[in-house]
């Protein structure tokens, strides 16, 4: 999946072409083998509109992440905090591909991503009128300790 997140091309200015663009793309895939093909057709896209429009184009990256997948044992133990808690959850919508950092922590230990969820009546995460709802963190907290807890237990 790739998502266009930014574009700016030359000056605001009739019938001037611009003399310089730039597009902000975020690239997301299920597994890294996966985003490296990705990585490789969209480099090899770039490069040859650039060649054949005679333009020069550069390519960057920031804040590439590996992909999430959750470790069958650490789900087990969030499954039983959640129960403890009496917190409902579900698995529907996934696997998702959200452009998380929390992949790293699967090459460190077993690691399982979960999410809070503030509703479907609340603004998405990255809508401008986002406010976290500070409610969760109570929840939150409470999986949390559980967890640690049945851990140490």
């Amino acid at each position: 999946m790739v998502t266009v997140t930014h574009a700016r091309l030359g000056e605001p200015a009739f019938g001037i072409s611009p003399g310089q663009a730039e597009v902000w793309a975020t690239l997301r895939t299920l597994t890294d083998s996966k985003m490296d093909a990705l990585r490789a057709q969209a480099e090899s896209l770039v490069r040859d509109v650039a060649a054949s429009e005679g333009l020069k184009a550069e390519i960057s990256y920031r804040d590439v992440f590996n992909h999430c997948i959750n470790d069958a044992e650490a789900v087990v133990h969030l499954r039983n905090a959640l129960d403890a808690e009496g917190v409902q959850y579900s698995g529907q919508g996934l696997p998702m591909r959200g452009s998380e950092d929390f992949g790293r922590f699967n090459y460190r230990s077993k690691a399982a991503m979960f999410f809070l969820g503030a509703g479907t009546r609340h603004p998405g995460l990255h809508q401008p009128d986002y406010d976290f709802p500070d409610e969760l963190i109570e929840i939150g907290s409470r999986v949390f300790i559980r967890a640690l807890r049945n851990l140490l237990g």
